[in-house]
C-alpha cells in the first residue's frame, strides 16, 4: 500500500512540476547541509530495482516492451557527499512515459537509531513522453522540493551470499516495508 502511494506521489510530482521545460542545470540551491562520515560498509553505489513480470508483444510476436519498471540508487562517498537517483518507466503497448529524479547533496548517519538522513542540495526532474513529445521536460528542482529524507538501514546477506543494504521508512518496520539495495558499479 505504501509503495503504491509513493509511486503515485512520484508520478504526480512529475506531472505537476513538469510545467517548466527549461533546463536550469540543477544549480546549487541549498549550500550548507549537514554531513558526516559514511560507514565503510556503505561507501559506494547501491541499486534497488523492480520490473513487471509481463511484457507487451505485437500481434506478429515482436517484443514491444515492459509495462513497468522502477529503480532507485544511492551513491555514498566516505566524506558524506551523496547522490540519489530514481527512474520510473511505464509502457502501455504503444507509448512510453519516463520520469527521472536526480538529487545531489550530503548524508549524515545516526549510529544511535540506525538511520541516515539524505539532504538534497540540488536536483533535476526529467519527464519523457513518447506519444506527447511537446510535454517532455527537464528542469532544476525548486528549493521547496529539496527536503531531507530519513531512512532506517541495516545490512543483510541472503542465502546466495549476496550483500544488501536494507532501508525502511520506520525503525523496526515489518519486512514488507523494506527496500533492498545491492552494491553496484556504474
Amino acid at each position: 500500500m505504501k509503495k503504491a502511494f509513493l509511486f503515485s506521489a512520484c508520478i504526480a510530482l512529475l506531472i505537476i512540476t513538469g510545467c517548466s521545460k527549461k533546463n536550469n542545470g540543477g544549480g546549487i540551491l541549498i549550500p550548507d547541509t549537514p554531513r558526516g562520515e559514511v560507514p565503510d560498509e556503505l561507501v559506494g553505489k547501491w541499486l534497488n530495482g523492480t520490473f513487471a513480470m509481463s511484457n507487451w508483444y505485437s500481434y506478429d510476436g515482436q517484443y514491444q516492451g515492459n509495462p513497468f519498471s522502477s529503480s532507485r540508487a544511492f551513491s555514498f562517498s566516505k566524506d558524506g557527499h551523496a547522490e540519489f537517483f530514481q527512474i520510473i518507466k511505464t509502457y502501455n503497448g504503444s507509448c512510453a512515459t519516463d520520469g527521472l529524479t536526480e538529487f545531489k547533496g550530503t548524508v549524515k548517519f545516526n549510529a544511535e537509531d540506525g538511520s541516515f538522513t539524505f539532504y538534497p542540495q540540488q536536483g533535476i526532474f526529467r519527464g519523457y513522453y513518447s506519444c506527447a513529445g511537446s510535454s517532455n521536460f527537464s528542469r532544476a528542482a525548486k528549493k521547496e522540493e529539496l527536503n531531507p529524507i530519513k531512512l532506517y538501514w541495516s545490512k543483510e546477506t541472503d542465502v546466495n551470499n549476496q550483500e544488501w543494504m536494507v532501508t525502511r521508512w520506520y525503525a523496526g518496520a515489518p519486512d514488507t516495508e523494506a527496500n533492498y539495495f545491492k552494491p553496484v558499479n556504474w
